[in-house]
């Protein structure tokens, strides 16, 4: 077996407050975001009483995208 130098992230979902804290954001930012598309989370449960689920993975990507275009401007 090898061992890998990446940095190890979970794959437990997590939850709107521990993404909130993760990208340093407000949590009704979070989920308005994740409902509108513009940050990638997973609704479950139906209506308007969806409960979010975010991947850190997911969350990093989207970061080094947003960081990425900043850079290029």
């Amino acid at each position: 077996m090898q061992a890998t130098n990446s940095t190890r992230t979970t794959n437990q979902p997590l939850t709107p407050d521990a993404a909130a804290e993760y990208l340093g954001l407000d949590v009704k930012t979070v989920t308005r975001w994740a409902r509108q598309g513009y940050l990638p989370g997973h609704p479950l449960g139906e209506g308007k009483r969806k409960f979010w689920r975010f991947f850190e993975s997911e969350l990093q990507e989207w970061l080094a995208a947003k960081s990425n275009r900043s850079d290029a401007a």
